[in-house]
């Protein structure tokens, strides 16, 4: 599902708009807004409405609706084809405005970026920005939590990491906030440089390069270009954070003009990972950290080496933008608040299952991970995986699925459930290395599936790209069987938005 866009107060006049977006105002240039939405159903008396358009959908079509709700601004694009109705609309009262854009996700972004702008007149505001092909919103939330033993820290939420949804984060950046921590996805050209202009980053981290979304611009190499578009965006005076692990990354960073600190495993790495101790009984670990300041040692709520990976990130990024050297104590205590839905997030089975809900999304490199996770947490218990495809991997596709296999079996699972379309190449592989598995169309039927194959005890990893829809898998093993009804199943062949409205669709990216 789509992240809620959150509620915000920027003030701002028709006139300001036109100046910042490049716009033209029609109607009251002296008209006042508070509170800026680009679905017209939340507008709110008083607010602006920024008509977004889609591929089935003309935004401006609703901003005669948002008038009547109460806007008082509405930005739309001269092109519409309902600007006409829009421009009489905003001429017929006094107190309205539109103001007649080239582009309205173009200027929604000009808007992100003046806010920003003026939010850091004051003195130690700064801004960090995350992006990578897997580990993101991990890395976010632990960047923020590291912040917030400094300062206040805002951070985007949930999927808002487009050009939609960074300006709508963004507006929720109050005086009271010292920074700002925006996660920024990739699914098309240059939409890395685009967001990185908007937000201008004082901290950039690139957490690793793989093959997510590789269909989309050429492949890894593609991906390499447009996350190091985040390295090239940061000014002279700002601090690329470094995955040393990561050769492509590592390639990427010559493009920073500033500053490099690096992270990894890697002896000369400035934030090392010297040791990590799984918790017995617990999905957390103790870590134990080599950085420029001495060693030190915290606990982390969350499994798996790679969050561990994502926390020196997220310290090395936090030390940079405070210019504070965080005590383990304030640090240790900052984390434990920190919770990540669906990533990695371990939840108790209907039947004494322990179930490690993953399901935001997949790439080969986050699935790995996951399955590492999964016999570590899962130690003692049967290791059961269910899996659906991953989106978006273009010529890879078929070979990365067939991999996917593989490392099933490496990771010890004793069961494989698949939710259909190319898992079916992953759930083959498996079983020709002697894992069960179970097949199913899709993921309704892979929850059917899993809700008879486990057993109390089971460690069971559910994770899919995010259109597989893998949290019914979740809802089906932790809640009251009544809870979902499914269609009928199908076994294999082995035995064991956008809207109307203005929506903004706010798929997630990677």
């Amino acid at each position: 599902m789509a992240t809620p866009i959150p509620r915000n107060d920027v003030e701002l006049s028709a006139e300001q708009v036109a100046r910042e977006t490049g716009g033209v105002v029609v109607g009251d240039a002296s008209a006042r807004a508070r509170g800026i939405w680009t679905d017209s159903r939340a507008v709110a008396r008083g607010s602006a409405f920024v008509a977004i358009s889609g591929e089935t959908f003309d935004g401006a079509a609703f901003a005669t609706a948002a008038f009547d709700a109460g806007a008082t601004l509405v930005v739309a694009e001269r092109s519409s084809r309902a600007i006409a109705e829009v421009r009489r609309a905003a001429s017929a009262s006094p107190g309205r405005a539109l103001v007649e854009v080239d582009g309205a996700v173009v200027a929604l972004g000009a808007l992100g970026r003046a806010h920003l702008s003026r939010w850091r007149r004051a003195s130690g505001r700064r801004v960090v920005a995350i992006t990578g092909s897997s580990g993101k919103t991990t890395t976010k939330e632990l960047t923020r939590a590291a912040l917030g033993a400094s300062g206040a820290a805002r951070a985007t939420v949930g999927n808002l990491n487009n050009l939609i949804g960074l300006p709508m984060t963004i507006f929720t950046v109050t005086d009271e906030v010292r920074f700002a921590v925006l996660e920024m996805g990739m699914s098309f050209r240059g939409e890395i440089a685009a967001l990185a202009g908007i937000g201008e980053p004082d901290v950039g981290i690139v957490t690793n390069i793989g093959d997510a979304h590789a269909e989309n611009v050429g492949g890894r190499e593609g991906v390499a270009r447009e996350k190091g578009a985040l390295f090239e965006a940061l000014g002279p005076d700002a601090v690329a954070i470094v995955n040393v692990d990561d050769p492509l990354a590592v390639r990427e960073s010559s493009r920073a003009k500033g500053r490099r600190v690096s992270f990894g495993r890697a002896e000369h790495a400035d934030y090392r990972l010297v040791a990590r101790e799984p918790i017995a009984g617990a999905a957390s670990s103790r870590v134990r950290i080599a950085r420029p300041a001495g060693v030190i040692d915290v606990v982390l709520p969350l499994p798996g080496e790679v969050a561990a990976l994502d926390l020196l990130s997220a310290i090395a990024a936090a030390e940079a933008a405070s210019g504070v050297v965080l005590p383990a104590g304030d640090l240790e205590a900052a984390l434990a608040a920190v919770e990540l839905s669906g990533r990695a997030t371990t939840l108790s089975g209907v039947r004494g299952e322990l179930v490690i809900d993953d399901t935001y999304n997949a790439n080969p490199s986050s699935m790995a991970a996951a399955l590492q996770t999964l016999a570590e947490v899962g130690q003692g218990r049967r290791l059961v995986a269910v899996l659906g495809e991953m989106k978006e991997l273009g010529d890879i596709s078929k070979e990365a699925h067939r991999e996917l296999g593989v490392r099933v079996a490496e990771a010890g699972v004793s069961l494989l459930v698949t939710c259909g379309g190319l898992a079916e190449l992953t759930r083959a592989e498996a079983e020709l290395r002697g894992v069960e598995t179970l097949g199913a169309s899709d993921a309704a039927s892979a929850a059917e599936l899993a809700r008879g194959a486990c057993r109390a005890g089971d460690a069971v990893l559910v994770k899919a790209s995010r259109s597989v829809g893998a949290e019914a898998v979740v809802r089906c093993l932790t809640g009251p069987e009544r809870s979902i009804v499914l269609p009928s199943h199908e076994k294999g062949a082995s035995s064991g938005g956008a809207g109307p409205g203005g929506g903004t669709g706010q798929a997630g990216r990677s």
